[in-house]
């Protein structure tokens, strides 16, 4: 029956799950449909059991008593899966991509099909009911632009993989239905249906860690990039006589920002090998050399937020990744060189902080697979 739905009941369900239980009034209001198109739409869907009535509550928009529907969340599940170089993290989701059980652990042989197989033994141990969907996400160069017979190919460098039909592979290891995306595109979906992009139209998504990623959503949709593309945005020049990164652009994102650059930098000065936590614990308890290089990142990433948002003319940049705590450490300084870089308003632009987990990146794959079952698109 799902297969068969028409765009308009599609809509309805997106609506329930994003904004939660409504009622029909609301509802009709909402998508611009008369009281009859949504009874005919819902009807059929209540009775297959996709949609559930509520009790009864008082209709806001007209005081009566009523049943608002919402989604039947908990009876579809959704297995979302997040690769690095060494490690698989899973989650187990629901409809609304809450988080019902989740798993990480490493790579035990990176063979593509190998990595299948061990996507579907974690389905197993994660969950005994049957999953609707899956979303692979892949960082990076995680999706290459080269596409045969309509399928698209998959370049994993950091995994030795080059030219992978993974989505086939995947399906038939899980035997469910598979998205497979870009990790950071996967983690702006996320954000806008279910964290803090939900309802806002236009908002960018800018990730720090090991590499730099740009995600922009616009008008409620993500902007479609190359994979090419993005990987510039790493490596505007922020100031041309800052720091080289490791392909030689001096004061680009990269050099500043990368979790390799600020460990590199901040051995130099310390004269011994020091992880990125260490760095950032340093500098917040006052080290000297470790404050001025987070300091130094802090005024670089500000200046990045405002070209984003000048450029784009989003209101709202989510942070997210690995990487964040420096978003934090360096708060002052990034909110000075941002106030500056936007002709000194203050405020201009919201920055938003989130937690750096990757069991949020492997829901992000959730997302993309509740998208790709609510829309029936990939």
């Amino acid at each position: 029956m799902w297969d068969t739905l028409p765009d308009a009941a599609r809509s309805i369900v997106k609506e329930l799950i994003i904004h939660g239980p409504q009622s029909r009034t609301a509802l009709a209001k909402t998508l611009h449909l008369s009281t009859g198109s949504l009874t005919r739409l819902t009807k059929p869907l209540v009775n297959a059991g996709l949609l559930v009535e509520r009790d009864v509550v008082h209709d806001p928009v007209n005081g009566r008593p009523t049943r608002p529907l919402d989604v039947a969340a908990a009876e579809h599940r959704f297995l979302g899966l997040k690769l690095t170089a060494d490690r698989i993290h899973a989650v187990i989701t629901g409809l609304r991509a809450e988080v019902i059980a989740a798993k990480d652990e490493p790579i035990d042989d990176h063979d593509p099909e190998a990595v299948c197989r061990q996507a579907r033994r974690l389905l197993d141990e994660l969950t005994g009911a049957p999953v609707v969907g899956a979303g692979v996400t892949i960082g990076g160069n995680g999706r290459a632009a080269t596409q045969v017979g309509g399928e698209l190919l998959v370049d994993a460098p950091y995994l030795g993989w080059h030219q992978v039909e993974l989505r086939p592979l995947m399906e038939r290891a899980l035997g469910v239905p598979c998205a497979v995306t870009n990790d950071v595109a996967a983690l702006a979906h996320q954000h806008h249906w279910f964290g803090p992009g939900r309802g806002l139209r236009d908002f960018a998504l800018v990730t720090i860690g090991a590499g730099i990623g740009y995600a922009l959503i616009q008008h409620d949709h993500l902007v479609a990039a190359a994979e090419a593309d993005l990987g510039m945005f790493g490596h505007l020049v922020l100031d041309p006589g800052g720091p080289p990164c490791p392909e030689g652009h001096r004061g680009c994102p990269t050099a500043y920002l990368a979790s390799r650059s600020v460990e590199m930098a901040a051995g130099l000065a310390l004269r011994r090998e020091v992880g990125y936590d260490e760095v950032m614990r340093l500098a917040a308890s006052g080290e000297r050399s470790c404050r001025t290089l987070v300091r130094e990142s802090g005024r670089a990433l500000g200046r990045l937020i405002a070209l984003v948002a000048t450029i784009s003319l989003v209101k709202t940049v989510i942070l997210a990744g690995e990487g964040v705590e420096l978003a934090r450490v360096a708060k002052d300084d990034l909110d000075a060189a941002l106030t500056e870089h936007r002709r000194g308003l203050p405020g201009s632009v919201e920055v938003v902080i989130e937690d750096d987990d990757f069991r949020e990146w492997a829901r992000g794959g959730a997302v993309v697979a509740i998208q790709s079952f609510v829309t029936g698109s990939d």
